[in-house]
């Protein structure tokens, strides 16, 4: 097993910053699950793309938080 660590930042980010990175990547998660929700409803040639394009941004809002991580 892996024992991950998050680097350490030498001065922490403003509140603000760090707040609206996280509604961000809210944002993108119900963002996603409305493209899938869209993409599993209609019968239309783009509606698979919209439904793997969903499950890339939900991906996408969890993987953006985790830039700068690094494993000991």
């Amino acid at each position: 097993m892996s024992d991950f660590e998050v680097a350490r930042r030498q001065k922490q980010e403003p509140t603000a910053t760090l707040l609206v990175r996280v509604l961000g990547c809210f944002a993108l998660f119900i963002g996603g699950f409305a493209l899938m929700a869209i993409g599993s409803i209609g019968a239309d040639a783009s509606s698979p793309y919209l439904f793997v394009g969903g499950i890339l941004v939900v991906g996408l809002s969890f993987g953006l938080p985790m830039i700068g991580a690094t494993e000991r």
